[in-house]
């Protein structure tokens, strides 16, 4: 058998220069075969691929992060996925997206040519996809700077002249020549009305100036807007890093706020609090050593759902909670209490109620699957409207049931266990928020926005029906069932229930 040399009857390799001719086929061939738009082009991957060399383009995207989730509507960053960077925003169900292509240099007409190409390529494999396309730059060439010009004086003129067919006629025509002298007449059209020219990011280069610009605008974002230099500058790191981290993923807006979340608060000295445990279906340990333990488990079995009475509540566990909110205020200064404990919902609307909103104490509580505690002294949503339904009953009773349904309905079993009971309300009134489930309460700001709500309706009730005794029935989060106790002062008796399947138990008594 022959060897294979080159020349004698070898067609992978070229006679000339020795170079695998197929294997170069082959290479063009599926350069051809990617499809357009695709998240798999060369054009889409490089950056993925060649790690090196893209600083500017990650300052560039954290630069801007403070600016894009402040937007109405922002939902998601994806870096490297068509290209450099893409933007996705959300409104009235519809998603619209933007993208942009970021180069750290002075772009010169063949480049912007190339770009805009990339960007008409990019359009025809996913049509109506983008609504528009960026070209981020520190500068554009003498050559290209009337296209900057024209495009913005046409674009910032559109609106004043809306209503004045033609007016724009001449600017547009003019717009036309300078994109055409560039050398891109065939994409007039496009450039027109998809292509967006940003420059001056000059400061971009150098990540003490990029640090500079990424702090001013995250403390004009309303969240930051009171942090310190020194409390935000440990997010630009931790958001270079993530950023770096997730080419080719999506990031969330959750995400992005989750990582500046948790980058800020780390330069953030925890506040001095006291940390409470209570033991009520198990005893465990927490994640934070306790400053003071009750432990109430033998009152407690899950098994049974068997709880304390309302004997046992009045007579031994509602004075250890008053004993201890003495000891607290004697020996410390802190009103910030950490509680732990797989408690009872009642349990819940004790505590709080021995440590009012009103007496200065604030409550923080794990409450999952939130990554961050709940706080009792968080901004309440604002407009926040939950739905009410009250029944008038009995005149002549002074009794007042509510039904908090966080969690799901409980009207049913409600209903059925107080006409079980013999009890005759004047009022039922029965309080939502506007969707029902275990993700009903957002987080602090809605819970905290709850128990004020309640409490308003509450309280607007005792008055107008000179209510003597309020019967809580109560389905959610154990956290808010704390805020909630905070909250009912003046309102003359609070009974608590406990659901025991089928039906309640009376449990507490207070006297708010």
């Amino acid at each position: 058998m022959r060897p294979r040399v080159a020349g004698y009857g070898d067609t992978s390799l070229d006679r000339h220069s020795g170079l695998d001719v197929t294997a170069s086929r082959q290479g063009k061939n599926r350069r051809r075969r990617e499809r357009r738009g695709s998240l798999l082009a060369a054009e889409a991957t490089g950056g993925i691929a060649a790690a090196q060399g893209f600083d500017f383009q990650t300052r560039y995207a954290v630069c801007h992060l403070p600016l894009w989730i402040v937007q109405q509507g922002f939902s998601q960053l994806l870096v490297e996925g068509t290209g450099d960077i893409d933007v996705r925003f959300i409104n009235g169900g519809t998603s619209r997206r933007v993208h942009i292509q970021v180069k750290d240099h002075e772009v010169s007409p063949a480049e912007l040519k190339a770009v805009v190409e990339q960007f008409q390529r990019i359009d025809s494999g996913m049509p109506g996809v983008y609504e528009r396309f960026t070209l981020a730059c520190p500068s554009l060439s003498a050559t290209l700077r009337p296209i900057e010009v024209g495009l913005a004086r046409l674009r910032g003129a559109e609106s004043f002249y809306q209503d004045a067919l033609g007016a724009l006629v001449p600017t547009e025509q003019d717009l036309t020549d300078r994109i055409r002298k560039a050398g891109l007449g065939d994409a007039v059209g496009f450039i027109r009305a998809r292509v967006f020219l940003e420059v001056g990011h000059g400061d971009l280069r150098h990540d003490d100036r990029a640090l500079e610009l990424f702090i001013a605008r995250l403390l004009d974002h309303p969240d930051y807007s009171g942090k310190l230099r020194a409390v935000v500058q440990p997010a630009f790191a931790h958001v270079m890093r993530a950023i770096s981290a997730h080419r080719g993923v999506a990031l969330d807006l959750s995400d992005i706020e989750r990582i500046l979340r948790a980058a800020v608060l780390e330069g953030i000295p925890e506040p001095p609090g006291v940390t409470v445990w209570i033991h009520n279906w198990t005893r465990e340990t927490f994640d934070r050593p306790a400053d003071h333990t009750l432990d109430w488990s033998p009152y407690f079995d899950r098994s049974t759902r068997r709880v304390p009475s309302t004997a046992q509540w009045r007579g031994e566990l509602l004075p250890a909670l008053h004993a201890l909110r003495k000891d607290i205020s004697s020996n410390r200064s802190e009103r910030l209490i950490r509680f732990r404990g797989k408690c009872a919902l009642s349990t819940g609307v004790a505590v709080g109620a021995v440590f009012p909103a009103v007496g200065g104490w604030t409550f923080e509580v794990p409450q999952p699957p939130s990554q961050e505690d709940w706080r009792s002294d968080a901004v309440p949503t604002t407009d926040y409207r939950p739905l009410r339904d009250i029944t008038e009953m009995d005149p002549g009773s002074m009794d007042l049931v509510v039904g908090l349904n966080i969690k799901g309905d409980a009207r049913e079993d409600v209903t059925r266990y107080v006409e079980s009971i013999g009890l005759r309300p004047r009022i039922h009134a029965f309080v939502s928020p506007a969707t029902q489930g275990g993700q009903a309460i957002g987080g602090s700001e809605d819970a905290c926005a709850f128990a004020l709500a309640v409490r308003e309706i509450v309280g607007d009730l005792v008055k107008k029906y000179r209510i003597a005794r309020v019967h809580l029935f109560y389905y959610g989060p154990l956290a808010l069932a704390i805020f909630l106790g905070q909250q009912m002062t003046s309102i003359g008796e609070l009974h608590l229930y406990e659901y025991q399947d089928p039906g309640y138990v009376p449990s507490c008594i207070l006297r708010t």
